[in-house]
C-alpha cells in the first residue's frame, strides 16, 4: 500500500514538474496518440485547429471580420493579433504551420465552415489581396493560399440555396469562386455537411490507429436537421419554407453546423453560432439548443455557442452538457454577455466545478462583466486543449498571442475525462 501511494505521488510530482518546465517556453510539439484542439486568437473571429491522434488535421472556421461595422459603416477599432501587418487568414495559416512543424509538407485534411458570416469564413469587403483564381484572400480563402486543403465541409454545397439563394452575398460569391478554382486546379473535395453521420471526418493519415486511439466525430446539426440520438437518424426542426414568409426564414446562425468529438472518455462540443434564448415573440423553433440538449450528455469541453452572445447557452443545454471547461471565442464588446456568463457559473444549473477561458476580451466586455471577471482563468491568448493518449485526461494550455513564439503562459489540469 505504501509503495502504491509513493508511486502515485511520484507520478503526480513528475507531471507537475514537467508542466512547470513548459511555462515561459514554446508549446511542446504534438505526438502520436495526443488530441490537440487549438482555439486560435486573431481578434477577428473563430478559428479552431484540431490535430487528431494519428496526425489528421481539421480547421473549423477561419474568421476575418469586416474592417467596417455593417451597422454604421464606420471603421472598427479591433486590432489583429499578433499584429496588423498581416491579415487574420495569414496569421491562422502561420499558426497552423507552426503546430505542424513535425510534418515536412503541412496540409489541412479537412476544413469546416460552420456558417456564412465573416467572423467564421472571412469577408472580401475592403480587402485587395487576390489569389491566382481571382478570388479575394480573406479568412478561409487566405488560409488555402498558404496551406493546401484536401476537403471542405459546409452547409451549402453545391447549390448554396437554403434558406434563400446567396447570389448577392459577396462573401459566399468569393468563397464559391475559391472552391471552384481549388476543385479544378488543386484537387480540393467539397461536400455538404450531413447531420447524423460519423464518417465524414475520419483518420486519413494512419487509419489503422483508430483502433488503438478511438475517435468519433458525430455530425449533430446543420440547417435545422438534428441528430435524434438513434443511429444516424435525424429530424427537422424548421418548418417547411413554403409555410413561411421570406422574412420568417431561419437566420444564418440557426443554420450553423454543430458537432461532437469523442476520444475515449473525452468529449468536446462545438456548435457554431446556434442560439437557444428566444427573443420576445419568436417561435419556439428558433431555439435550436434545447433539441440538442435532449440528445447529448455530459461533455468535458465546450466551445461557447455564438461567442457567448446574449441569445446563447440556455439552461437546458448547460444542464445537459455540464462542461468542466468552457472556451469563449470572444472578439467583440458583447462577448460574453453578463447573463450568459452568469449561467455558465450558476450552480443552480449544475453543481460540478467548471473553468472558463476567454481568448480575447475587449475593454468594454471586461467592464460589462467586471463582477465575474476574476473567475475567468484567461482573458486573452490561444487556448489549447491537449488530450493525453487514450483520452482519459487532458490539460488546458494558454499561449501568449502577442507574437509567434507561442510562449506557454499557464497550464491547468490534468482534468479527468468524464464519460
Amino acid at each position: 500500500m505504501q509503495f502504491a501511494r509513493l508511486s502515485v505521488y511520484l507520478i503526480l510530482f513528475v507531471g507537475f514538474s514537467t508542466q512547470a518546465q513548459w511555462i515561459g517556453k514554446p508549446l511542446p510539439v504534438w505526438h502520436i496518440g495526443q488530441l490537440d484542439i487549438h482555439h486560435i486568437n486573431t481578434g477577428q473571429g473563430n478559428a479552431t485547429f484540431i490535430v487528431l491522434p494519428d496526425g489528421t488535421t481539421l480547421l473549423v472556421d477561419a474568421g476575418a471580420i469586416n474592417s467596417h461595422d455593417w451597422r454604421t459603416n464606420m471603421p472598427r477599432n479591433i486590432p489583429v493579433k499578433p499584429g496588423n501587418d498581416r491579415q487574420a487568414g495569414e496569421w491562422i495559416a502561420r499558426y497552423v504551420r507552426n503546430v505542424l512543424r513535425f510534418q515536412a509538407n503541412p496540409v489541412l485534411d479537412y476544413a469546416i465552415i460552420t456558417h456564412f458570416h465573416d467572423d467564421h469564413m472571412g469577408t472580401p469587403a475592403h480587402v485587395t489581396k487576390r489569389g491566382k483564381g481571382g478570388y479575394v484572400l480573406t479568412g478561409i480563402t487566405e488560409v488555402g493560399e498558404y496551406i493546401p486543403i484536401r476537403k471542405v465541409l459546409d452547409r451549402g454545397w453545391p447549390d448554396y440555396s437554403y434558406p434563400r439563394p446567396f447570389d448577392a452575398d459577396s462573401m459566399v460569391i468569393n468563397y464559391r469562386r475559391f472552391l471552384n478554382w481549388q476543385v479544378k486546379h488543386k484537387g480540393l473535395i467539397a461536400e455538404r455537411f450531413a447531420a447524423g453521420l460519423t464518417n465524414q471526418i475520419t483518420f486519413v493519415k494512419q487509419p489503422e490507429l483508430n483502433r488503438k486511439y478511438p475517435v468519433a466525430i458525430r455530425n449533430l446539426m446543420v440547417n435545422g436537421a438534428v441528430w435524434t440520438g438513434d443511429g444516424d437518424k435525424i429530424r427537422l426542426l424548421f418548418p417547411d419554407l413554403n409555410t413561411l414568409k421570406s422574412t420568417e426564414y431561419p437566420n444564418e446562425n440557426m443554420c450553423s453546423i454543430a458537432f461532437q468529438l469523442r476520444y475515449g472518455k473525452f468529449t468536446y462540443f462545438s456548435g457554431g453560432d446556434i442560439q437557444g434564448v428566444l427573443q420576445f415573440g419568436a417561435p419556439a423553433w428558433h431555439d435550436v439548443e434545447t433539441p440538442l440538449a435532449s440528445v447529448l450528455g455530459r461533455v468535458d469541453v465546450q466551445l461557447l455557442d455564438h461567442h457567448g452572445y446574449a441569445d446563447s447557452e440556455n439552461g437546458a443545454l448547460l444542464a445537459s452538457l455540464q462542461p468542466r471547461v468552457f472556451v469563449i471565442p470572444a472578439w467583440a464588446s458583447s462577448h460574453p454577455a453578463p447573463d450568459v456568463l452568469g449561467r455558465l457559473f450558476s450552480e443552480e444549473i449544475y453543481s460540478d466545478e467548471r473553468d472558463v477561458f476567454a481568448i480575447n476580451l475587449l475593454p468594454e466586455a471586461k467592464t460589462a462583466i467586471h463582477d465575474l471577471l476574476p473567475r475567468l482563468k484567461s482573458q486573452s491568448g490561444h487556448v489549447i486543449i491537449r488530450v493525453e493518449p487514450g483520452g482519459k485526461s487532458y490539460r488546458v494550455i494558454v499561449l501568449d498571442d502577442n507574437d509567434e513564439i507561442y510562449t506557454v503562459k499557464a497550464i491547468y489540469g490534468p482534468y479527468k475525462s468524464k464519460s
